[in-house]
């Protein structure tokens, strides 16, 4: 596998971070041997989604064994990783993959949805959903940022800066949860981009998303009462989740 690093596919990757994954591949190459089976890149900055334009750019290993000495070698090149605009990657097995649909159906939906294939085989496109597990995420989400929300707006002291901040982070996680309920909805496969997944859920929902909408598209100046709209559109998702019913198998974007 010394080689290993001429097998990656990285047409796909926007050239700002190539340089990035160019020394994952390096590195993968001179430590995971045998045990690595595939590398995926996945997130919304994979589609220019400005939403995402100042996060690190997310990956996952898929291994044949979990190694801690491996991930201990790979730390060793973190920092210079995470200077090139990479985040730790998700480590699985195809094990765990399996597993997991049940336990965090939003996250593994969210790769699902958003991710490109750099090496070996793609463990996530098979992956299924029940919608009893999606709509208890989305629910156990939802009532989540509420919580959250409400503490970043006691955390902000006042300071309106601060509260833009908490509405983008939320708005963030939520794009998640949209994925989730737009496939309780019956949309198999949802829009890449957040500013049209909000449109998309805003039809489904029958939930305005004004301002989330306006957060996602770059509002810069949001204030407590664009805060307050946001929290109520959130508290409003919450309430549909809890009125979705549950029906038939939720499957992988080909079915």
């Amino acid at each position: 596998m010394t080689m290993l690093h001429e097998s990656f596919r990285l047409n796909a990757i926007p050239i700002d971070f190539r340089d990035g994954f160019e020394l994952l591949a390096h590195v993968l190459s001179e430590i995971a041997a045998d045990n690595l089976l595939s590398v995926s890149a996945f997130g919304a900055w994979l589609v220019d989604d400005p939403l995402y334009a100042r996060e690190p750019a997310g990956s996952v290993l898929v291994l044949r064994s979990l190694d801690l000495s491996l991930l201990d070698r790979l730390a060793r090149h973190g920092a210079r990783l995470g200077q090139l605009k990479l985040q730790a990657p998700l480590i699985m097995t195809p094990e765990y993959v399996h597993a997991s649909c049940d336990t965090f159906p939003l996250e593994l939906l969210e790769i699902q949805q958003l991710h490109e294939p750099l090496l070996g085989e793609d463990h996530f496109a098979a992956c299924r959903f029940e919608p009893r597990d999606l709509r208890l995420q989305c629910e156990r989400e939802l009532k989540r940022e509420l919580i959250q929300l409400r503490q970043g707006l006691l955390a902000a002291a006042g300071k309106r800066r601060a509260l833009d901040e908490v509405c983008r982070a939320s708005a963030r996680r939520t794009m998640r949860i949209l994925r989730g309920l737009l496939r309780l909805g019956g949309q198999a496969k949802a829009p890449e981009r957040s500013a049209a997944l909000v449109t998309a859920a805003r039809k489904s929902s029958g939930v305005r998303l004004d301002e989330l909408h306006e957060v996602v598209t770059g509002a810069e100046h949001i204030g407590f009462e664009g805060f307050e709209r946001f929290y109520r559109e959130i508290e409003s998702l919450a309430a549909c989740a809890d009125r979705l019913p549950t029906g038939t198998r939720s499957g992988s974007e080909e079915s």
